[in-house]
C-alpha cells in the first residue's frame, strides 16, 4: 500500500479511535444508566386494598421527589410494583418474581405481617435488601437478631408490636384509663399487639374489661358491638388499620355508646372517612406523623394533598414514604449500587425522614419512642372541623 493511500486512511481511522475513547464517558452519563428499580410489595385488592393504594401514592411521592432532585447516584429510580392481595403465598411468589425477573436491587413492602415473613424468606434466599414500612409483628426483626448472616438484609421502619403498645400504653396512661376492651381483626399482629398491650398496661393496674377479633373477610359485627358496650370500658381500643374499621364505629355509635374509641391508624385517619363518622363522643387515631408535628410533616402533607387531592391518614402512607426515602439516602451514602455497602450504610446512618430521623438498633428496628431525636408518633383527634394533635402534649 502506497504513502498517498495511507493518508487517505488516516482521518477515518483517527475519528474511530477518538468515538472508542468516548465511549465510557458516554456510558457514565446519567441518561444512559440504567434505573435503580426498587420493588414494591402492597395488597391492592382484597379487604386491606385501601391502605395498599396509599402506601403505593406515598412510595411514588417518594420516587418522584427523588428523581425531580436529579436521581440517585446520577440514576434515574424506577418502582416495579406487585400486588400482595393481602395473601402469604401470593406476596412470596409476587417478591421473588420482582427479584428473579425484574431484577430490582431492594424491595419495600409488605403490609400485613404474615405476608411479610414471606416476603422476607424470598429476600434473603435471594441476598436482596428488605425495608419494612408498616408491619409489625416481632418476627421480622427477631430473625436478625436470631440469625444475623442470613436475616442482615431485612429492615423495619414501623415501629414493632413493643414499640407500638408502648406508644399506646403512654396515651392511655394519659388519659387516665383504668379498663379498656380491644376489638379489631383477627390477624397476626393485631392478636400480638392485644397482648403486649395487656403486658405493658398491667403495671400500671390498667386492665381489659373485653377482648375479641372478627374475621377480616367475614367480619360479624353486631354482636361484638353489643358486647364491646355491654362491658363499660373506659376507652376502645380499635386494632383495625382497613374500611372494616369503619363500619364498625358505625355499628358501635349506632347502639348508643358514647365510650373514646382509640384507632391504630389507616382507614380512620382519611379526612374523607372522618366526614361520615359521628364525632359527638371521642374518635382518636394513631399516626407516624400528621400535619403540624413539624415542618418536614406539614410539608409532606402538603405535597401529598397536590399530587393526590386528598390528605393522607399518617400511618399506611408515611411509612411506606420513609421506607423509600430511607432507602434512598442509603443508596447516596454508601456511595454506589452495591447490597453490602448500602446494608453497612443503613446500620450505621441516620436518616430523615417525614416521622423524624430514622436509626436502627442491633436487630435492624428503628428506634421508635427512645429519645428527643428518634420516632416519636402521635395521636390525633378528629373533631367536626378537622382533627388536632393532642398526643404527644406540646
Amino acid at each position: 500500500m502506497g504513502f498517498p493511500r495511507l493518508l487517505r486512511l488516516f482521518p477515518p481511522v483517527l475519528a474511530l479511535l477518538v468515538l472508542c475513547q468516548a465511549l465510557p464517558l458516554f456510558a457514565e452519563h446519567p441518561d444512559s444508566r440504567p434505573n435503580i428499580r426498587i420493588g414494591i410489595v402492597a395488597p391492592l385488592s382484597g379487604p386491606f386494598a385501601s391502605g395498599g393504594s396509599s402506601f403505593l401514592e406515598a412510595a411514588t411521592l417518594a420516587v418522584e421527589r427523588a428523581n425531580a432532585d436529579g436521581g440517585v447516584l446520577g440514576r434515574h429510580v424506577e418502582m416495579v410494583v406487585a400486588d400482595s392481595q393481602g395473601r402469604v403465598e401470593t406476596a412470596k411468589s409476587e417478591a421473588m418474581r420482582l427479584i428473579s425477573r425484574e431484577k430490582v436491587f431492594a424491595i419495600v413492602g409488605a403490609y400485613l405481617s404474615e405476608e411479610t415473613v414471606g416476603v422476607i424468606e424470598a429476600s434473603v434466599a435471594a441476598r436482596r435488601i428488605l425495608v419494612v414500612p408498616v408491619a409489625a409483628t416481632a418476627e421480622i426483626t427477631d430473625g436478625v437478631k436470631r440469625d444475623y448472616p442470613r436475616y442482615r438484609y431485612v429492615f423495619r421502619v414501623a415501629y414493632s408490636i413493643p414499640q407500638w403498645a408502648a406508644l399506646m400504653s403512654e396515651f392511655l396512661r394519659e388519659r387516665r384509663v383504668r379498663t379498656y376492651a380491644f376489638v379489631g381483626s383477627g390477624i397476626r399482629w393485631n392478636r400480638e399487639l392485644a397482648e403486649a398491650l395487656k403486658k405493658n398496661l398491667a403495671a400500671s393496674g390498667i386492665v381489659p374489661a373485653y377482648e375479641t377479633f372478627y374475621s377480616p373477610r367475614n367480619p360479624a359485627f353486631e354482636p361484638v358491638a353489643v358486647a364491646a358496650a355491654a362491658a363499660a370500658p373506659d376507652i376502645l381500643v380499635l386494632g383495625d388499620p382497613g374500611k372494616n374499621s369503619v363500619v364498625f364505629v358505625k355499628r358501635f355509635r349506632e347502639g348508643g355508646s358514647a365510650v373514646p374509641i382509640l384507632s391504630v391508624g389507616g382507614s380512620l385517619g382519611d379526612a374523607r372517612v372522618a366526614s361520615t363518622l359521628p364525632l359527638a363522643a371521642p374518635l382518636y387515631v394513631q399516626a407516624a406523623a400528621w400535619r403540624g408535628a413539624s415542618e418536614t410533616a406539614t410539608a409532606y402533607v402538603e405535597a401529598f394533598e397536590k399530587r393526590y387531592g386528598y390528605s393522607p391518614v399518617g400511618y399506611s402512607d408515611t411509612l411506606p414514604h420513609d421506607a423509600v426515602t430511607v432507602l434512598l439516602s442509603a443508596i447516596r451514602a454508601a456511595g454506589r449500587l452495591d447490597t453490602n455497602s448500602v446494608l453497612s450504610s443503613l446500620e450505621k446512618g441516620a436518616f430523615p425522614g417525614v416521622a423524624g430521623t430514622y436509626r436502627f438498633d442491633a436487630s435492624h428496628q428503628a428506634a421508635w419512642g427512645t429519645g428527643p431525636w428518634d420516632l416519636r408518633g402521635t395521636v390525633i383527634q378528629w373533631e367536626k372541623d378537622g382533627a388536632r394533635i393532642v398526643f404527644p402534649r406540646r
